[in-house]
């Protein structure tokens, strides 16, 4: 098993605010509750990733069979892109996060698969007792900050996402994403040539924007994305400390 290290800038990229007024269709989980919000950086051009990848499915799906707040996130690098796989769900904004992380954590760079519990602890995304120790650890105690998502739809390539916040909002960003709840490729170059790889909630679209009381923004589809396989995550995080205060999602269909 081998794992990338690179060391660049470490840069954290915020989106420019975009406040729209809509109805109120569908909204879900204001509410306090233990929450573990789980961001995985990974690429489909690291062969040690599929096993991280693996994990997150498994944790999802099990989470959802036991009624746990496990919010995931597969945020896909771009800097594995030039070795022979383009990896068709990397991003260079998801590189610029995962540094700023690796800046918080004072790590001498980063590295695939990473994951991330609540903003506070990382380790190799494909550690299942260390994810397991941690996410008993997130869910043992409440959130500071609730999160209330609207879903509207203005045309049909784009979703409205209103919001509503409370709680500790003191120095923080909301981060609003669209994820496809499953995504399949048959990759046919790279470490990973000749498999298939299944991810969860792979994010298509991120944007950040202070944390006030409430407002709204605006996500566009994707080529090629499917609102029927899609969901939005909303989650609260502190700049200093990274800390996640609080977290909801809500699927598109």
């Amino acid at each position: 098993m081998s794992y990338q290290l690179t060391s660049a800038l470490f840069i954290l990229a915020f989106v420019g605010m975009s406040f729209v007024k809509t109805p109120a269709p569908t909204s879900l989980n204001s509410k306090r509750e233990p929450v573990a919000v789980v961001e995985l950086f990974t690429s489909q051009g690291c062969s040690s990733c599929p096993s991280a990848d693996h994990l997150l499915t498994e944790t999802l799906a099990d989470a959802a069979k036991t009624n746990r707040n496990i919010i995931g996130l597969s945020f896909h690098v771009d800097y594995w892109d030039r070795l022979g796989w383009k990896d068709p769900f990397s991003n260079h904004a998801f590189t610029k996060r995962q540094y700023a992380y690796g800046e918080h954590f004072k790590l001498k760079g980063v590295y695939t698969p990473q994951e991330i519990v609540n903003g506070q602890q990382e380790f190799v995304g494909s550690n299942r007792a260390r994810q397991s120790s941690l996410l008993e650890t997130a869910l043992s105690q409440p959130a500071s900050a609730g999160v209330q998502l609207t879903v509207a739809s203005p045309s049909a390539n784009t979703r409205s996402v209103s919001y509503k916040l409370d709680g500790d909002l003191a120095n923080a960003v909301l981060h609003v994403a669209l994820v496809s709840k499953e995504a399949i490729t048959n990759v046919q170059r790279g470490e990973n040539a000749g498999r298939k790889l299944v991810h969860n909630n792979v994010v298509r679209s991120f944007q950040t924007v202070s944390a006030s009381p409430e407002g709204s923004v605006t996500l566009t589809f994707p080529d090629g994305f499917e609102p029927a396989n899609g969901a939005i995550v909303a989650y609260i995080q502190g700049q200093q400390r990274l800390d996640i205060r609080g977290a909801s999602q809500i699927t598109l269909n």
